[in-house]
């Protein structure tokens, strides 16, 4: 601890400054709905994460996030379109990884961090690609404009009745009617519990559209500076899913959660857990330290007050931040 205490001696908690851009670059497009999907827009989140690789849709950097139609210079608010079919169709394309019949105006955001580690392990293995080529990205939402970020069950909500129920539609190469396979029945398994474990379908998924410039609001780590031993002492699990040849995501997530709804008292956190959470969180940065940490020690179910925690955080700080 001796070691840690030092990289903090200099540790301010800030909030970074955003530099907007110039109009015709816009750096993000907010969602302009009307009527109650409005007000939808006042419950994001402070923080979302993302993953991606080279093999993700659109343009992805510690710069810029670019849908698919961002690289076509389709930068319009879905809420300003006429094509509603076309959007609600797009949209359930888009959650559920389908070919695009309509373009992407979507890019996909998660607010569990749980979330977005099982998805660069199952990127990892379906793609073949090694961990340092996947990254992970957190953003302060914050510090985008209000409706840059909207919440998928309320696009879903909004969307589910614009395509006429017996329209066809093709859902992993076999044609379905709307009814049967469009946003309502995606809705339905957003919500549907898993037969084994008590937990539901539903990884928190914000959407955000077109383009965002994340520089100077957002941290990008590659993954294997956060998927490795630190990480493994912590959840041991995630190295046996690692290792397993299987390839799982929403099921991982799901058996992952189920510590959640046991009726268990937990125990406190550790010293060497607490400094393995610690050893990842300092590789996004000073600025991002604190949220990063609060969500890798919420991977497992903590006490209220866990004196593990409240104890090395005050040791941690005690000569950075008031107390």
């Amino acid at each position: 601890m001796n070691e840690l205490n030092a990289n903090f001696t200099a540790l301010r908690i800030g909030r970074p400054t955003h530099v907007g851009f110039g109009d015709e670059t816009p750096a993000e497009v907010p969602f302009c709905p009307s009527g109650n999907l409005a007000t939808e827009l006042n419950n994001t989140p402070r923080y979302l994460f993302r993953v991606h690789s080279d093999a993700s849709a659109g343009k992805n950097s510690s710069e810029w996030i670019k849908s698919i139609d961002a690289l076509q210079n389709n930068l319009t608010d879905i809420f300003e379109r006429d094509d509603t079919a076309s959007i609600a169709i797009a949209l359930n394309e888009h959650l559920r990884w389908e070919l695009k019949s309509y373009g992407d105006p979507f890019i996909s955001w998660t607010t569990s961090l749980l979330v977005a580690i099982e998805y660069a392990i199952y990127k990892h293995k379906t793609e073949g690609a090694m961990l340092e080529a996947i990254h992970l990205c957190i953003i302060d939402t914050t510090m985008f404009p209000k409706g840059v970020f909207i919440r998928d069950l309320d696009l879903i909500e909004e969307f589910y009745d614009k395509v006429p129920d017996d329209q066809m539609i093709t859902v992993k190469g076999v044609p379905h009617t709307w009814q049967a396979r469009g946003l309502d029945d995606f809705r339905y398994l957003r919500n549907k519990t898993h037969k084994t474990y008590p937990g539901v379908y539903y990884f928190g998924e914000f959407l955000s559209q077109g383009q965002t410039n994340i520089t100077g609001r957002s941290s990008t780590v590659s993954c294997d500076r956060i998927i490795n031993n630190h990480l493994f002492a912590m959840i041991p699990q995630f190295q046996v899913e690692l290792e397993d040849s299987k390839r799982q995501w929403a099921e991982a997530v799901v058996k992952s959660r189920e510590l959640f709804y046991m009726d268990i008292e937990s125990e406190a956190t550790s010293t060497s857990e607490f400094v393995e959470a610690t050893n990842i969180a300092l590789q996004f940065g000073t600025v991002w330290f604190l949220p990063v940490l609060a969500n890798l020690l919420a991977l497992r179910p903590r006490a209220a007050r866990d004196r593990g925690i409240l104890d090395q955080i005050s040791g941690l700080f005690s000569g950075a931040l008031p107390l």
